[in-house]
């Protein structure tokens, strides 16, 4: 389980040279609603059981991101499962939420879809890619699947701009962050 700052300084530790995009899904069941409180460790247990036990998957998706946390499930190390023509270059981080029915552009669906947008941008920056139609994939996107992910009420150029825009916004944080630490403020 990361916060931001300690996903960014884990993926410091990780080689991602596999991967040359990032995948992005929404859970729809568990929704906002079935969540009310976002993720916690034993949803994690639940989810991955359901992967291996039920679907008989031999792994999952990457991540899962809630409004204030980034869970892991799946090693970013070698390729999970998550979208059949991505799989195998893909990083696959699925969001907390119903988007083709709940709102993702305010409250807790905004705050959710900003967490993993920023998650996103973090991953892109640790493999050195540009936030684009190229490295942003949407589970939908595959040409094999019929799914929505991550929702009919999200747009690629609205979501690419979360990613724009959480990236430069943690950087001024942790900028000041560092200052204050710096001159022993914090």
């Amino acid at each position: 389980v990361f916060d931001i700052a300690n996903f960014e300084q884990y993926l410091t530790t990780v080689d991602l040279s596999w991967a040359d995009s990032v995948c992005i899904h929404h859970t729809a069941a568990p929704s906002l609603e079935q969540r009310p409180v976002g993720f916690k460790l034993e949803h994690m247990v639940n989810l991955e059981d359901y992967y291996k036990n039920k679907l008989g998957w031999s792994t999952g998706p990457h991540l899962f991101a809630d409004e204030e946390q980034i869970f892991g499930m799946s090693s970013l190390w070698r390729r999970g499962v998550h979208a059949v023509s991505f799989n195998h270059r893909s990083i696959g981080i699925e969001c907390l939420g119903n988007y083709d029915e709940e709102d993702p552009k305010s409250g807790r669906g905004l705050a959710c879809m900003r967490n993993t947008a920023i998650a996103t941008g973090l991953l892109l920056d640790a493999m050195g890619l540009p936030a684009n139609d190229e490295t942003v994939l949407f589970h939908r996107d595959d040409p094999a699947s019929s799914k929505t992910c991550p929702g009919k009420k999200v747009d690629k150029d609205w979501f690419l701009s979360l990613i724009n825009q959480g990236v430069l916004e943690l950087t001024l944080e942790q900028r000041v962050e560092r200052i204050e630490t710096h001159l022993g403020l914090c």
